[in-house]
């Protein structure tokens, strides 16, 4: 018998098959028919953690007007303001919005480059957005890892 985590990576597996985007708490209601326990959802975001580690898609955070026509919105109160975990291939939602990337491998390095180099430019290009966000540098993720990496060392 295969365990909760296998179920819903499989689920989620054959979601993004027909799907660019998929929303990881829409996937488990539909499959169980049903609210999902803390349990399930845990497991889900277990299971969209590993499909993402293993470079098969992105693990993102999006409001659901970001994450298109297709998205699951809780009828809880502010859940239209709140955001949720989704597994896309869809290059242009990663690219329009890198900076909500939760988990890629490097095989995503480039797309997720190019969008950080376009959300700089935007910013630059607009006084509005510059007076808010000052000093806002997009950092390549390869630069970043090796930042990160170095300093661990140092520590």
């Amino acid at each position: 018998m295969a365990s909760m985590t296998q179920t819903f990576r499989q689920a989620l597996q054959n979601a993004l098959a027909d799907r660019d985007t998929v929303s990881i708490r829409r996937t488990l209601i539909e499959m169980l028919e049903r609210d999902p326990s803390k349990a399930e959802i845990s497991a889900a975001n277990k299971a969209a953690r590993r499909i993402a580690e293993e470079g098969d898609a992105v693990l993102i955070s999006l409001l659901p007007d970001q994450a298109g026509a297709d998205v699951y919105v809780s009828a809880a109160r502010g859940a239209g303001m709140r955001a949720s975990n989704y597994l896309t291939v869809d290059e242009k939602i990663i690219k329009d919005l890198p900076c909500r990337v939760e988990l890629a491998t490097d095989k995503w390095d480039a797309l997720i480059d190019e969008g950080m180099r376009l959300t700089q430019q935007k910013i630059e290009s607009d006084p509005l957005l510059s007076a808010f966000l000052p000093g806002w540098k997009a950092e390549p993720r390869a630069e970043k890892r090796a930042r990160l990496t170095a300093d661990a060392a140092a520590s």
